[in-house]
């Protein structure tokens, strides 16, 4: 009997969760839910409170998967190019679970533990009065008042059923009798003493149960399709605030027993992320002698890397790609796959100045350039310098807005089929930003890029902020590269050229609040990369005019204003600029900036240097 072929009501929810009809995919959490979430449960049925609808999909038996309150331990691994089926359970599990542990004596285990199974008894307290009408599901570990005993704490758990039958007639139900009435009603007439009355009173309060939980129907949705077509389903499901994701999906797809060992996708991805040498043999890596594991630190998203993976493995770029990947391949191309990753990520530190902290905001790059990298076998001069060209026209000139993909396959298709010099020219009609009104502009008729502090997230800003990066910028006080991973006081900040809270900064916000660039004082041309020591003990809220004079003033005492003068223009600031910033002229120094901040991009994205 398929499930399909019937409408589902809570009881047979249940029995198909006995029988173990439904499965759970390996990528689902345990099971979780504490006794009282289990108690609202019941009585939300009880009450016919909506309790959410329950997603069944049935597919080819090529997922791991577990039963339904089985262990992390009862994981049955799917067997290659299987024709078989099977019924996932892609939403509902902590509810099923839940049912299933409350109406049947089935083994459930509870979060890791793969030894204790967890047991729960509810009783339906049929004299309730009280405002809380969860509580009158009374669990057999608690305690309750027994107002026949002068209010002493009762614990059902500790009473037999005929006890309790003889002390409270039929007030409390045990809802394990509810499901199973008609194999063990039999049997309750001799433990009720053969009280004919006590048992039709029982009886009619099973039925109340059964009418108003077990018969109540489950709105169940099918969903159709093989798994490439209901990707998007899986990874719209939300269960407790947890969205599910294809790499959740791969998980529980990829799950094999290889010998005597066990691949596990989660455990591949340390692997990879491993900043030192691997082996070609997978296993010999996760062996007592291998690599040490714990703490690696993940470079990307789990998704992102299966992208990654998927680009190099297959050169496919569409996430449906993703469902392709084979453990046996996974397996035999780690090496490949990890070598090759961290080639990638060692360019885009040391030539492209990108943290690996921030990587993740480079995703259609990363996709680039692991096609690229897949294909190409060296990466030699001429493919660093077309690498770079690449890098900052896509960044700075915007090509990968909307679909990505597509333009990230297109692009490797000229990159490929082309000379590389040619491959870039056909790349640029691409382009979505240019700066030509900023290349024409004038002191008196100034135009700025769209990059503010204040709108930090947005890619031209951190493109902008990569650009200040490319020429290794130093603080301006003690010379210093800021870097991410310095001591607090000599991290990476950025700060305003002219501060915002120093006299001038007040002046210039307040001359701008009604214009066009009523922001401008957020401008990526105010921006400098400096330490927060410099920003809080030698800047602070002083203007321009002051701390640049100082800072003069102290090099020149030292015979080292040559080198001061050099620390600014790695800061894209000229010696003009200087002359700007000592008569706090802002909109002088603003516009001289931008130019030059111009001039960098026009270097850096020029064709002709990779001709």
């Amino acid at each position: 009997m398929k499930v399909f072929e019937q409408e589902i009501n809570i009881e047979r929810l249940i029995e198909y969760a006995e029988t173990e009809k439904l499965w759970i995919p390996e990528f689902q959490r345990p099971f979780v839910w504490d006794k009282n979430q289990i108690r609202l449960l019941i009585d939300s049925l009880f009450h016919n409170y909506t309790i959410s609808s329950i997603l069944l999909w049935e597919g080819v038996a090529d997922l791991a998967r577990r039963r339904v309150g089985g262990s992390i331990k009862e994981i049955k691994i799917p067997e290659d190019n299987t024709a078989e089926t099977a019924i996932y359970l892609l939403d509902g599990q902590q509810r099923t679970t839940a049912l299933l542990l409350s109406f049947t004596d089935k083994p459930v285990y509870q979060g890791s533990n793969i030894k204790k199974q967890t047991k729960i008894d509810i009783y339906w307290d049929t004299d309730y009065t009280g405002e809380d009408s969860e509580l009158r599901w009374v669990l057999g570990d608690e305690t309750v008042l027994d107002s026949e005993n002068g209010d002493t704490p009762l614990l059902l758990g500790k009473l037999t059923q005929e006890e309790i039958f003889l002390k409270y007639k039929a007030r409390f139900v045990k809802i394990k009798h509810v499901y199973n009435w008609s194999k063990v009603s039999a049997s309750m007439l001799p433990i009720m003493g053969y009280d004919a009355n006590l048992f039709v009173a029982y009886n009619n309060k099973v039925q109340e149960i059964q009418k108003n939980i077990l018969y109540r129907r489950v709105f169940d949705i099918e969903q159709k399709g093989k798994l490439e077509q209901v990707l998007e389903v899986f990874e719209r499901i939300n269960t407790m605030n947890t969205r599910l994701s294809i790499f959740d999906i791969m998980v529980a797809k990829t799950y094999r027993k290889i010998g005597d060992n066990f691949f596990d996708l989660r455990t591949y991805l340390s692997v990879l992320n491993y900043e030192g040498n691997v082996n070609k043999d997978y296993f010999s890596n996760l062996s007592d002698n291998g690599l040490t594991l714990d703490g690696i630190k993940a470079k990307l998203e789990d998704g992102d890397m299966l992208a990654i993976i998927t680009i190099l493995l297959k050169k496919e770029y569409l996430q449906t790609a993703i469902l392709k990947l084979r453990t046996d391949e996974l397996i035999d191309k780690v090496k490949y796959v990890h070598d090759l990753f961290h080639q990638i990520l060692s360019m885009m530190k040391q030539q492209l100045f990108i943290e690996e902290t921030e990587l993740f905001k480079y995703q259609p790059m990363l996709k680039f350039l692991a096609g690229f990298y897949g294909y190409f076998a060296n990466i030699d001069l001429e493919k660093q310098i077309f690498l770079s060209r690449w890098f900052w026209n896509t960044l700075l000139k915007n090509r990968y807005p909307g679909a990505q993909n597509q333009r990230i396959a297109r692009d490797l298709k000229y990159a490929t089929e082309n000379t590389l010099a040619t491959a870039l020219e056909k790349m640029m009609p691409d382009n979505t930003r240019t700066f030509g009104s900023i290349q024409a502009a004038k002191p008196e008729t100034p135009e700025y890029f769209e990059a503010y502090k204040s709108a930090s997230s947005q890619q031209i800003y951190r493109a902008m902020l990569l650009l200040l990066k490319s020429k290794n910028a130093r603080d301006f006080y003690n010379g210093l590269v800021p870097a991410k991973n310095a001591t607090i006081q000599y991290t990476l900040e950025e700060h305003h050229i002219f501060p915002d809270n120093s006299v001038i900064g007040k002046q210039i916000k307040q001359q701008y609040s009604n214009h066009l660039y009523n922001d401008i004082i957020n401008n990526i041309a105010n921006i400098a990369l400096l330490t927060k020591e410099t920003n809080n003990n030698r800047i602070k809220a002083k203007n321009p005019s002051e701390y640049i004079e100082a800072f003069e003033t102290e090099y020149t005492r030292q015979g080292k204003l040559e080198e001061f003068y050099l620390i600014l223009e790695s800061q894209f600031i000229t010696k003009d600029m200087v002359d700007k910033l000592k008569v706090d002229d802002f909109e002088g120094f603003i516009h001289l900036r931008t130019q030059e901040l111009l001039s960098q991009i026009n270097l850096l994205c020029d064709l002709k240097v990779a001709q």
